[in-house]
């Protein structure tokens, strides 16, 4: 752990450069712990730190497009494994090898808590559109469950017959559709924005499906 504490501060240390950083984690406290070491690392070297409570990957990637920052951080603990998502502020994803050695910095950064993520990025997704919606099932990030019962689906804890269900991505980046037997992946940024336009087309053209 002491091994990749180092590694996270020195990748930190190196997204300095970027500007402003979020950051954010999930799955237990080494994860957490790690996030801070980047965060630090960051800060120290000049960066901006905004750690958030959002609860995927996808939804640092949101932050950082919607606030103009330079990259977002996510760190994600499954058991002993760890893994590191890393992109830009437009989405694109960042090789950690490709990025400029950290620099020394004449002042320290800062670091503050963006609150409220998931809720943020499922309001901006949802906008002001309500849809016919319907029964829902959800797998995927509490995010998605949020932005479609704002569009007026109605989620339910386990599929029903005649229901629609929505599976996306750990990290909520990609998601399908399954309806009356029938599977469609709608497009979008990430599964918010799919499930939104897809909300306002239900017919779209399944992916694969009975007969296809």
């Amino acid at each position: 752990m002491l091994r990749q504490g180092r590694e996270l501060f020195e990748l930190g240390a190196r997204l300095a450069r970027s500007g402003t950083v979020a950051i954010g984690s999930a799955g237990g406290e080494r994860a957490k712990l790690l996030a801070r070491a980047a965060g630090c690392g960051a800060a120290l070297a000049g960066g901006e730190v905004r750690f958030h409570d959002g609860t995927c990957a996808a939804c640092g990637v949101w932050l950082a497009e919607y606030y103009g920052f330079g990259a977002a951080l996510f760190v994600r603990q499954e058991g002993e494994e760890v893994r590191i998502y890393l992109h830009d502020g437009a989405g694109k994803v960042i090789n950690a090898a490709s990025l400029p050695a950290a620099g020394e910095a004449g002042t320290a950064g800062s670091w503050d808590l963006l609150a409220g993520a998931d809720c943020a990025w499922a309001a901006n997704r949802a906008g002001d559109r309500l849809t016919r919606g319907g029964v829902a099932f959800v797998r995927g990030p509490a995010a998605l469950t949020m932005a479609l019962e704002r569009m007026g689906w109605i989620v339910t804890k386990q599929p029903l017959p005649g229901g629609t269900v929505f599976t996306s991505d750990g990290e909520g980046f990609a998601l399908t559709v399954e309806r009356s037997g029938a599977v469609c992946r709608p497009v979008g940024a990430d599964a918010l924005e799919a499930a939104a336009g897809y909300g306002e087309e239900p017919q779209a053209i399944p992916a694969f499906g009975p007969g296809i």
